[in-house]
């Protein structure tokens, strides 16, 4: 039976012990590594990546057989995070819980969280950071100091039917870059009989990153991460209104499919040969290679589109690993090392050849690039490449907001609105103001 003692406290007795032992205030907490113990993670990942996590799990086990984890499927990132909320007042909260990027400031203010600092400094396992790619890290890093762990991490691509560029007179190797191309190319493939050449959901997602790539905020105190509450958003602003000028325009002058929300039917379209592009996640590169292939055509990727002359870039979209608090220090230890664990290297190279979420950290990609994987599948490549040539600004690290995942939903119905006739600085106008709104109810809360 291994057993260690760490204390936690200026000086560690590097000693072999029967247990454990971490100065936890006034009290100290015996912890035996190899007694059995089990613990739940709660995930939002939907389809055949649940066996995929499942499978990271499993060996996970097998490597560590005192430790039984139960692991769920819990619905989308809002249903997760509200069942998550549910479970800790009842008292039966997940050790493990996977959540969105916009849900950091929210939770980091939540009380129901355990920094992961903090955890593993407590028990005395040290995360190596700096082997994490910064532009990951820093998301999900606030005054300092790391809460979660990253996970599945990605940025949004264009992906274009190679096939239809040729047919189209257009270059299958040269996706277009711009706001202008992405229109020119519309053109040029509507001539030629693709009725509405391009698509994506109806999400502020994207709109949040176009405006990334112009490095401006999308809320005020540096974007979110001044230390300070933020108290109002400025999407509403320049950068806000020419996204939407040219992606609502898209979409009046016959260019652009709506589609709706969610995350099917854009997937669909391109599929199906109905759109020659689409914008989606880079988690999505699997699926549409192997949707287009099943029709005999090729795909290709690339950055997605930008005001021309802008100088910014873009920042993580996915989620991270959460550890709750109020849990026995077995299990507390327990939960460390799985999340650990899925943050290795042979547990992202799984994943991300399975999905297209790029690895978070630099060994994992140099072992993909080592074994020749990218050059057998480059547009595995593109998002990795994305997100290492944009500049590393508060703007690009995202933004914080406790209200975020309203904001998104005020953003999405405006964007309808204008669809619907109602002017782009107007609309997103009223959507701001609604979100000051909040944001200074949910602030007074907090505070």
């Amino acid at each position: 039976m291994r057993k260690s003692k760490i204390m936690v406290i200026a000086v560690l007795i590097t000693l072999i012990l029967p247990f454990a032992v971490f100065a936890a205030g006034s009290a100290e907490v015996e912890v035996d590594e190899s007694a059995a113990v089990s613990i739940e993670f709660w995930h939002a990942m939907s389809g055949a990546r649940v066996d995929l996590i499942q499978g990271i799990v499993d060996k996970f086990m097998a490597e560590n057989p005192n430790i039984k984890v139960d692991v769920q499927y819990t619905g989308s990132y809002n249903d997760t995070l509200n069942k998550v909320k549910s479970a800790y007042k009842a008292g039966n909260a997940p050790d493990i819980f996977h959540s969105y990027e916009i849900g950091t400031l929210g939770l980091i203010n939540s009380g129901i969280i355990s920094p992961l600092d903090q955890i593993a400094d407590k028990y005395d396992r040290k995360i190596p950071w700096d082997d994490f790619f910064t532009p990951v890290q820093s998301y999900y890093k606030y005054q300092g100091d790391h809460y979660s762990m990253p996970f599945n991490s990605s940025t949004p691509l264009i992906f274009y039917n190679k096939t239809f560029f040729e047919k189209a007179g257009l270059d299958p190797e040269n996706p277009p870059k711009t706001y202008e191309e992405i229109r020119a190319a519309a053109v040029k493939l509507q001539a030629a009989g693709y009725k509405t050449p391009v698509t994506w959901n109806l999400h502020s997602w994207y709109f949040e990153q176009m405006i990334c790539l112009q490095d401006e905020p999308f809320v005020n105190d540096k974007n979110g991460r001044s230390g300070k509450l933020p108290t109002e958003v400025v999407f509403n602003g320049e950068a806000g209104q020419k996204v939407l000028n040219w992606w609502v325009g898209m979409e009046k002058d016959g260019l652009f499919l709506d589609v709706g929300p969610g995350w099917a039917n854009h997937r669909a379209a391109f599929g199906a040969g109905e759109v020659a592009i689409v914008m989606s996640s880079s988690s999505d590169v699997n699926t549409l290679t192997k949707a287009l292939a099943e029709k005999g055509w090729e795909m290709g990727t690339g950055y997605i589109p930008r005001p021309e002359g802008a100088k910014g870039g873009v920042a993580i979209g996915g989620g991270s690993l959460w550890m709750t608090n109020n849990h026995t220090p077995e299990e507390e230890l327990a939960a460390l090392k799985l999340i650990t664990y899925i943050s290795e290297d042979e547990s992202q190279i799984a994943w991300h050849k399975g999905t297209g979420y790029f690895p978070v950290r630099k060994t994992a990609m140099d072992q993909l690039k080592s074994e020749g994987w990218f050059n057998e599948n480059p547009n595995y490549l593109t998002a990795f490449n994305q997100l290492l040539d944009s500049p590393e600004t508060l703007n690009t690290s995202g933004g914080l907001l406790g209200i975020f995942p309203e904001a998104r939903e005020l953003i999405q119905s405006a964007i309808q609105e204008m669809y619907a006739g109602k002017p782009v600085k107007q609309a997103l106008d009223e959507a701001a103001a609604k979100a000051n709104a909040s944001i200074a109810e949910w602030n007074e809360v907090i505070q």
